[in-house]
């Protein structure tokens, strides 16, 4: 399946579930489930050239360090949908499979700007929270012939809420090359933590205050004449 059918179905499919998820907001109201969230974690990079062949050979193909080389910014808008961005860092090590080849080293690096879709409204799960998103990138890879690298973004992941605002991210995405050798495209995943900070709910209801300030208030006794006594 090429890039341009891969990208087209995921967005016809993210328009539908967005039309079909809609339909409960307009009823209830949406409680938006975060104004931001701000991620950091680990990234392994799968830069064999086979792309889908072999996914997950992670002792000879994946390419990662021990400290967090992630980070995230999600901005929350509605119905579901956010804008992500997203920056990343490794190294390839000599030793693993790059490009069909065990010989190359040098640093990675990757910036993407992606197009979130969740669906926690139609799960109605507080911890779950699965999504999906398309976008595109932009990597540097000094182990390549051609290190700069135009990609489009298939990604699916779930967050996992784990007390309060804090969570555990997952995430798999495909970086397909836009120009140039179809071998340049690459897989990488991700794991870490997330934390997202609550806005304000425009569209909830407060109870609690009284609309209108005549309420309660007693009515003073206007007529001309004297209480009898």
């Amino acid at each position: 399946m090429t890039l341009s059918r891969v990208v087209l179905s995921l967005c016809f499919f993210l328009t539908i579930s967005s039309q079909l998820s809609a339909q409960p907001y307009d009823w209830y109201g949406e409680e938006k489930p975060y104004k931001w969230a701000f991620g950091l974690g680990w990234n392994f990079v799968e830069d064999d050239g086979r792309m889908f062949c072999q996914p997950f050979d992670v002792n000879q193909s994946w390419n990662g360090l021990p400290y967090p080389t992630r980070l995230t910014v999600d901005r929350y808008f509605k119905y579901g949908l956010s804008a992500e961005f997203a920056g990343a860092y490794t190294q390839y090590k000599a030793g693993k499979l790059i490009q069909d080849s065990a010989n190359r080293s040098g640093m990675f690096l990757s910036f993407d700007l992606n197009c979130r879709y969740s669906f926690y409204n139609l799960i109605s799960s507080t911890v779950l929270d699965p999504y999906a998103s398309l976008g595109f990138g932009f990597t540097q890879r000094a182990a390549m012939d051609k290190t700069n690298t135009f990609t489009g973004n298939v990604a699916f992941g779930i967050n996992f809420w784990v007390w309060k605002g804090l969570g555990i991210n997952l995430q798999t995405s495909g970086k397909y090359a836009l120009a140039g050798d179809a071998n340049n495209s690459y897989m990488q995943h991700s794991i870490g933590l997330i934390y997202k900070i609550q806005g304000s709910d425009k569209n909830s209801n407060d109870f609690g205050k009284r609309k209108y300030k005549w309420v309660d208030k007693k009515q003073k006794y206007k007529g001309g004449g004297k209480k009898g006594g």
